[in-house]
């Protein structure tokens, strides 16, 4: 049997102090004990945790001299956990999955595919090629999706996989999970997860992705890794996208979100947005990803964009 990758205690400790769960001693003893005692409630709360203190983004396709990503565990480690930078799906997900596999959970990936709502605003019915990463953790015989790597329409807590079950997403915000065929299928009898949102509830439910709950391997992920982030019409490689949550003052729900893109970055709470500033140079740019979202690039990093379409002139 292929064994899989996991992270060593120490770096579990590195991993937990980084997401800022538990300011008291013994981080990783008390985090055994509350799997222990409320693993669905644990895992809401590292999800949480996680998409609020790792930021969603593709910097390293830009602010780098390789502009590639790596799905490998120490890589993927050392840049969202060491470096404290961001990473996308397939970066921020995967080192999820090796973190929850780690301490323990029943869990596995599956690929999605990203609705034509989600990157055109333009509702359908059509979906992208698998370019996606989507964790099933099982728990009590049950089956939830877990996600920290969609960005700012990221699930914010499990989701059962269960049809309608609605869940709080950012107030007035709602999420849930239907099962469903989709347009481009030829036999409309086959059926597959489908995450929505709605951003109050007097508007359409909007669908995000599809999924199945049938396992991937790591090889079919270094393949959707190499095209989002090396194929000419990846939305990835054209612009620099950051995207982090916002805890309340407790911790205990995300209240909003801070988001940077094109030249803009702004903060959403609670459905309503603000600007916070217009990027008129990269060096504004690279000052904003050290403010707002606590990344900080090396001088060879930041000469790798230039030249690049995503650069600010």
């Amino acid at each position: 049997m292929t064994s899989r990758p996991t992270y060593s205690e120490q770096q579990l400790e590195l991993y937990l102090e980084r997401i800022g769960y538990s300011t008291s001693g013994g981080r990783l003893q008390n985090l055994r004990q509350n799997i222990d005692q409320d693993a669905l409630g644990t895992l809401g709360e590292l999800q949480r945790r996680h998409i609020a203190a790792i930021p969603w983004g593709n910097s390293a396709l830009h602010y780098s001299q390789h502009h590639t990503n790596s799905l490998n565990p120490k890589w993927m480690f050392e840049k969202m956990v060491s470096r404290r930078h961001d990473g996308y799906c397939m970066e921020s997900t995967g080192m999820f999955l090796i973190v929850l596999r780690s301490l323990g959970y029943t869990v596995y990936p599956t690929a999605g595919r990203v609705s034509h709502a989600a990157v055109k605003g333009v509702d359908d019915g059509l979906y992208l090629a698998f370019n996606h990463m989507v964790l099933i953790v099982c728990i009590q015989g049950e089956k939830y999706m877990a996600d920290v790597g969609f960005g700012n329409n990221c699930a914010t807590s499990p989701l059962p996989l269960q049809e309608f079950a609605t869940a709080a997403f950012i107030a007035p915000s709602e999420m849930r999970l239907v099962k469903e065929s989709i347009a481009e299928f030829e036999n409309p009898s086959q059926k597959v997860w489908i995450y929505q949102v709605r951003y109050n509830p007097d508007s359409a439910w909007l669908p995000q992705f599809c999924f199945s709950d049938i396992e991937f391997l790591p090889q079919d992920f270094e393949v959707m890794n190499f095209s989002v982030s090396q194929s000419r019409t990846s939305m990835f490689i054209k612009t620099v996208i950051c995207t982090r949550m916002l805890l309340s003052l407790d911790g205990s729900e995300v209240k909003g979100q801070c988001v940077m893109a094109g030249r803009e970055v702004k903060r959403r709470i609670r459905g309503q947005t603000e600007v916070l500033e217009t990027l008129q140079s990269e060096g504004d740019r690279v000052a904003a990803l050290a403010k707002y979202f606590d990344m900080h690039f090396h001088e060879d990093e930041i000469q790798g964009i230039q030249g690049m379409t995503s650069e600010i002139i």
